[in-house]
């Protein structure tokens, strides 16, 4: 998701992304009794111990604690506290694994209908138990429109999501709850993706009939609760002391200090006062941090699976031209752009990153060829160039690419105008049709999945007002080769046509990946247990205190 979390926009979550994916998404549900374990590798080694608090600190308050509202960085790693799903990620993997799930779903042999069953002897927060109708409320309320989801349309392939949204009564024809302890989903066409769907925040569980009170009061059955919070200032959660993966969490308590500038963070985490950073490493202090000898232990790179890249509006002139489109492709030094960014990443060598299923190894990008990109523009009727204006968000990394960008399309006659915007207004703009011609933007994957990023970035239905297909492009020979893809219950077939669907995309130059970003984390010297989540980020049901006591 360019999420502003991300979206986490739709995903940045969203904070400047990390990736070099060390674990590759794996296309099954795990089996397996807890939700992570403790086998996520980490500097930070040891035994688990039990209590103290863990204080954590963010620029920004979240704004919502519903779980199907949720779209921002701060509340995703609360849903993950304070909420529990069907199924989760296991430790530093892209593996799922059931969580609020007894075991891996029952697929129907058509890849439409997904049987669960539910977790015996769990329980909410104020004991009541979880059932299956508590999951079938839960995800009825992404698709009532009173609701407002930003994630609605991850679940529009329910049977009778259309006819719900309409009158959305009771819970659709295709969510409905066997028995206390059996939950079924039927879809209207096969979605191998969708075992990720119910591994996604918006898919937590609240208890039957809470919805109106999840915002400001939520109450959950994950491994913390809800104690306060003050808007600006903090957050604190306590341990769930019911929580049915005992004896996760190991923590007592978690304060989450709020409004507190990056650079703050990182001083306060350097000396002690706090113990994880809620927003990345200032790139002005990256340097310094990768050289501090004594912060060395305490420093990971973390897998995320994430895609910087142009898009160039088709519906514009001149990037109606396809021979204009290559032309852009073709002036840009990716590998210098890294540079700018203190070397956190890759060249991207195709549209989807490592990490996501439907990754390639196969080179589709084009390496910077001056005179070829010069040539096309006076095939396409441009000998002298053009003047365009290129817009991003007015944050780094934004801030450090644009002139870099701006200087090689100069050398093609190209002179792009830069204009960095809030997130905000960023979002409008692009994602009014006629009004941005070129793009700068990036998208972090919701799931380990391609699917993700054709249909928010490129699919013909994301080519509307408020969608993220900022190019504006369609062409339904690829989205026909992604609905294939997630039809197809062999994972050979779905990458070759994943494969064959970012071949035609890139073919068609409306999108230009630039590279895949990566991003380096320090984490506090009494901080045990730690690993970076390539989905989630944090997993702090999985996090110790080293000053706290044995578990034994």
């Amino acid at each position: 998701m360019a999420k502003p979390r991300r979206s986490r926009v739709m995903f940045a979550t969203a904070t400047t992304v990390a990736l070099l994916a060390t674990a590759p998404a794996c296309g099954a549900v795990q089996k397996n009794a807890g939700t992570s374990g403790t086998s996520g590798t980490s500097p930070a080694t040891g035994s688990p111990r039990l209590g103290g608090t863990m204080t954590v600190a963010y620029k920004s308050d979240p704004k919502t604690f519903d779980p199907a509202v949720c779209y921002d960085a701060t509340c995703w790693n609360n849903m993950r506290m304070l909420y529990d799903r069907l199924y989760d990620y296991k430790g530093s993997t892209s593996e799922l694994v059931p969580q609020g799930a007894a075991e891996p779903p029952a697929v129907s042999p058509d890849g439409r209908t997904y049987t669960v069953k539910i977790r015996p002897g769990m329980t909410f927060s104020d004991g009541s138990p979880v059932r299956a109708r508590d999951f079938a409320y839960s995800f009825s309320r992404i698709l009532d429109p009173a609701t407002k989801s930003p994630v609605r349309g991850f679940w529009t392939g329910v049977v009778g999501a259309e006819e719900y949204g309409k009158k959305p009564e009771g819970t659709p024809k295709g969510i409905q709850a066997v028995s206390d302890g059996e939950l079924r989903i039927e879809l209207t066409q096969p979605n191998s993706a969708f075992k990720y769907i119910l591994a996604m925040p918006h898919a937590s569980v609240i208890p039957e009939g809470s919805g109106d009170k999840a915002a400001a009061q939520p109450l959950g059955s994950g491994p913390f609760t809800f104690k306060e919070f003050s808007p600006g200032r903090q957050i604190v959660l306590e341990k769930n002391p019911t929580y049915w993966d005992r004896p996760r969490p190991y923590v007592d308590k978690v304060v989450e200090r709020l409004g507190v500038n990056p650079d703050v963070q990182l001083l306060q985490l350097e000396k002690g006062e706090i113990d994880l950073m809620g927003d990345p490493i200032p790139p002005a202090q990256y340097l310094s941090v990768t050289a501090n000898a004594t912060l060395k232990d305490q420093t990971i790179t973390i897998a995320k699976p994430s895609t910087y890249f142009l898009t160039l509006n088709v519906k514009m002139k001149p990037f109606d031209n396809p021979k204009v489109r290559e032309a852009v492709s073709y002036a840009i030094d990716r590998a210098f752009l890294l540079k700018l960014v203190n070397g956190q990443g890759q060249v991207a060598n195709e549209f989807l990153p490592p990490g996501v299923v439907g990754h390639t190894e196969e080179k589709l990008v084009h390496d910077q060829d001056i005179a070829k990109a010069r040539q096309l523009l006076a095939e396409a009727g441009y000998p002298d160039g053009f003047s365009t204006t290129l817009y991003s968000w007015n944050t780094p990394p934004w801030t450090n690419l644009l002139p870099q960008l701006q200087q090689d399309l100069a050398k093609i006659g190209v002179k792009a105008d830069p204009r960095p915007l809030q997130q905000s207004t960023f979002f409008e703009l692009a994602g009014t049709p006629g009004k941005a011609p070129m793009a700068l933007s990036f998208w972090v994957a919701d799931y380990p999945e391609g699917s993700n990023f054709f249909q928010a970035l490129t699919a013909c239905a994301a080519a509307v007002q408020g969608g993220q297909n900022y190019a504006f492009s369609c062409d339904e020979e690829t989205d026909a080769l992604v609905a294939k893809a997630l039809a197809t219950d062999s994972p050979d077939e779905a990458q070759k046509l994943y494969a064959q669907a970012t071949t035609r995309l890139l073919a068609g130059g409306s999108l230009v990946p630039l590279y895949y970003g990566s991003k380096t984390e320090v984490f506090g010297k009494n901080v045990g247990g730690y690993f970076p989540q390539p989905v989630w980020a944090w997993d702090m049901t999985n996090y110790w205190k080293t000053d706290g006591r044995p578990t034994d």
